[in-house]
């Protein structure tokens, strides 16, 4: 059966699976217990059938037994009672010639959740942490902090167990010691200094997941014993080790690790070397989905807020399209923001004149908001006029939420104007025109106001436009909103300032213009008017429902009956200066240093953290270490700087075995590899036999020992020395040297036999380091039998 069929049709006739899990065949075990776990990877609970799953946790058959351990991992902190009942198979297969069995059997005793095993569970992690197998220390590995959160007596047994981990030279383990020191002590950063170095040269060769905690903790420890890298000239040379190791991560297929990398550089790398991380970040933007792309904006969005110069030759990454997710279109507006300058103005301006007429309309209003950031970040006349023509060419459009988002931003970029001391120029005068005739036409209550705020302002300007508009106003002042209401109140409050100095200015005139013309007697007419519509505005704000409206109304009233003809003292003459006084441009989001969200994160949350992610602490954050005042720890740190992963040499080239009164020594081809055995009854042969063998080989092939000792020295090994021992027995026949060949195999499996039922022979005593260190998990089953017959065939070719 297809795994694919076995996934869609798991759930039918579900109750054979009890009777295939009794059968007597291994085949029918397999299949039900292939179905239970497919039916385990839909979501749905299979407990009911843990009892029969247990039965077969004893099998022979290593798939079943397999299988059993995965439904024993999902379930067995669930039913720690029935799972107990299996203890003594978890314990007999810890010493199972399968690693895998091996490290399942610690996985499955970790995950019961009953108190009183815990020392058993102890035991079998002290002896997984020594297994000759890496897969099976890094099962150990993953096991402590399960151990130590299950029973917290043994944290101190733990933490020397990570100790001993710590100093493991495989990779597979070593990403597991270090999670699980995260778990357990993630502050103790003394257990980090011998295993520094070490630490950054086998960086490259973990594994992704290893990779990254690894990463982690490197972080932090960087953070406490180094200096801040922009306050120094040169950098610690373990400070540098760790940049540099660090940076081939930038090229992984895995967009984690990648993320994890960059982090680490923007935390820890000098303002000057951020180019890299950057450049790693842009290239994985346009290989990953939605979800990836997010963060990685995310990432990208700090290092603009950090320097935009970074990412200003890079504003084509950020264009939007047809079929990014809406939280990636936000990020990337957000990023062109921060990153517009005069020399990506062009590629960002086009952009957005084709994002602000698209149909999705909030995305729309966004392109909208960030024409307004990018003109008022870039000083330059010609980008202001285009951004200005732009929403002027809004005001047409039949989405009235695009045209009210227009308004205001138009409103904001001409107060820039006015704020900084440029008068209304013919090009201002006619925008504020068209925007007072689209007045009728606009709801947005924010839109509406800001054309009142604009008319007023300028009111000087285009008196008649002023007059009709607040007209108009003061006829709906009962309908708008607040807002509305407040600009409104503002706008009579100014024109009845412009009017009260006028007839200032005419009465102190003389009587040339006695008969006056008729142009003036048609201001003078607006006026009375403005000045009758001022007294009912404020008679109907008296009572409005709105607090604010008619505070505001009793302000202004009293501030343009101060300023009146009748009134005196310093409000008669000041009232236009008081009312029309230049205002204070707004601040457009995204043209400071700051990010276009008020709430977007800064750098003061560790990148790629959920704190980053919302801009606000969360539960749980840990923040970064502060950095050092001193570098410390250079004289803690290993000195070994070349360490390299473990590597498995080839077999033997030749054999010698010596019998001694107490042991039995086997010198190989692994290096100056030796085991030694206690068993003093082995049938190996005796020494002078040993010698005679060797001799005859030499005579044999007379130019191997040069051919040998050369090759020794360019491996950087040291030769094995061939004993050189006169006998009389050096014209024997090749067959005779062939036998006596097979006799000393013979004995030295007998003797190896008789130690491994003593207990006495260990061979991971004679290995400094495991036989086998790689990224990927083995399933490893070492045959002792292999590697001497290997060392035969060496020695006897």
């Amino acid at each position: 059966m297809g795994l694919g069929n076995l996934y869609e049709s798991c759930e039918e006739r579900i109750s054979d699976i009890k009777l295939l899990l009794d059968s007597k065949f291994d085949q029918e075990k397999i299949v039900a217990l292939k179905r239970l776990i497919a039916i385990i990877s839909k979501g749905k609970s299979v407990r009911a059938y843990f009892p029969d799953v247990v039965k077969n946790v004893a099998s022979s058959n290593f798939e079943v037994r397999k299988l059993v351990y995965i439904y024993l991992l999902r379930y067995a902190e669930e039913e720690p009672d029935l799972a107990l009942l299996s203890i003594n198979t978890f314990q007999r297969d810890l010493t199972d010639r399968n690693p895998m069995i091996r490290a399942m059997a610690l996985r499955v005793m970790s995950g019961i959740r009953v108190l009183v095993i815990s020392p058993l569970i102890m035991l079998a992690l002290k002896k997984g942490i020594v297994d000759m197998s890496p897969y099976v220390r890094k099962a150990a590995a993953n096991a402590l902090p399960k151990l130590v959160n299950l029973d917290p007596n043994q944290h101190q047994a733990s933490m020397d167990m990570i100790e001993q981990l710590l100093n493991d030279n495989s990779t597979l383990v070593l990403g597991s010691a270090v999670q699980s020191m995260i778990d357990l002590c993630p502050d103790r950063y003394e257990l980090i200094h011998k295993h520094y170095r070490k630490l950054c040269m086998l960086l490259l060769d973990a594994d992704e997941w290893a990779q990254i905690e690894i990463m982690e903790i490197l972080l932090k420890y960087a953070r406490v014993h180094f200096v801040d890298p922009n306050s120094v000239k040169n950098l610690d040379p373990d400070h540098m080790l760790l940049i540099t190791s660090t940076k081939p991560i930038l090229q992984s297929r895995n967009p984690a690790a990648v993320l994890s990398a960059s982090r680490l550089l923007i935390h820890l790398s000098p303002s000057s070397m951020l180019e890299a991380p950057t450049k790693a970040l842009l290239r994985l933007l346009q290989t990953t989905t939605s979800e990836h792309q997010f963060h990685i904006l995310q990432n990208l969005r700090t290092v603009a807020n950090l320097d935009s110069s970074l990412l200003a030759m890079h504003a084509r990454s950020f264009v939007v399209f047809a079929g990014d997710a809406g939280f990636v279109n936000d990020l990337k507006m957000e990023i062109m923001g921060l990153i517009a300058c005069a020399s990506n103005a062009a590629i960002i301006v086009s952009e957005l004149k084709a994002l602000v007429r698209c149909m999705d309309v909030q995305l729309a209003i966004k392109a909208v908001k960030l024409v307004g950031t990018v003109c008022a970040k870039i000083d330059d006349l010609s980008v202001r006029e285009v951004c200005l023509a732009i929403l002027v060419g809004l005001l047409a459009s039949d989405q009235e939420l695009i045209v009210a988002e227009s308004v205001i931003v138009t409103r904001r970029l001409l107060m820039d104007q006015t704020a900084a001391g440029s008068t209304a120029t013919a090009k201002t005068t006619a925008l504020i025109i068209s925007l007072a005739r689209s007045l009728d036409a606009i709801t947005v209550p924010m839109a509406r106001a800001s054309i009142l705020w604009l008319i007023g302002h300028h009111s000087p300007a285009i008196p008649k436009i002023a007059h009709d508009a607040f007209r108009t106003s003061v006829k709906s002042f009962k309908e708008e909103s607040q807002i509305v209401k407040l600009q409104v109140l503002t706008l009579g409050a100014k024109l009845m300032a412009a009017s009260g100095e006028e007839e200032l200015g005419a009465d102190g005139d003389t009587n040339a213009n006695a008969n006056g013309d008729s142009a003036r007697k048609v201001e003078i007419a607006a006026m009375a008017t403005v000045r009758l519509l001022w007294v009912y505005l404020c008679d109907l704000a008296r009572f409005d429902s709105s607090w604010d409206v008619r505070d505001r109304a009793r302000l202004l009233r009293g501030l343009v009956d101060a300023g009146s003809k009748k009134g005196t003292g310093l409000f008669a003459q000041n009232l236009g200066k008081i009312l029309m006084a230049p205002k204070f441009a707004p601040s457009v989001a995204g043209a400071g240093n700051g990010d276009i969200n008020p709430g977007a994160p800064s750098v003061k949350f560790t990148i790629g953290s959920l704190s980053h992610a919302f801009g606000l602490p969360v539960r749980g954050y840990s923040p970064l270490p502060e950095w050092a005042k001193e570098v410390t720890g250079s004289d803690l740190r290993d000195a070994m700087e070349k360490a390299q992963p473990t590597v498995w040499h080839p077999p033997a080239r030749s054999v010698s075995v010596r019998n001694d009164a107490s042991s039995t020594q086997v010198a190989s081809a692994l290096g100056s590899t030796s085991v030694t055995s206690s068993a003093p009854n082995s049938s190996v042969p005796s020494r002078s036999s040993s010698s005679r063998v060797t001799n005859n080989f030499k005579k044999k092939y007379d130019g191997l020992e040069s051919f040998l000792d050369s090759s020794d020295e360019e491996e950087g090994r040291q030769p094995v020395p061939i004993q050189k021992e006169e006998t009389e027995d050096e014209e024997d026949s090749e067959e005779e040297v062939e036998e006596e060949v097979e006799e000393i195999i013979e004995g030295e499996e007998e003797a190896e036999e008789g130690e491994l039922e003593e207990g006495a022979f260990s061979l991971e005593s004679t290995f400094d380091h495991p036989p086998f260190s790689s990224d990927e998990e083995y399933e490893i089953e070492y045959e002792y039998e292999e590697v001497e017959d290997e060392a035969a065939d060496a020695e006897a070719h």
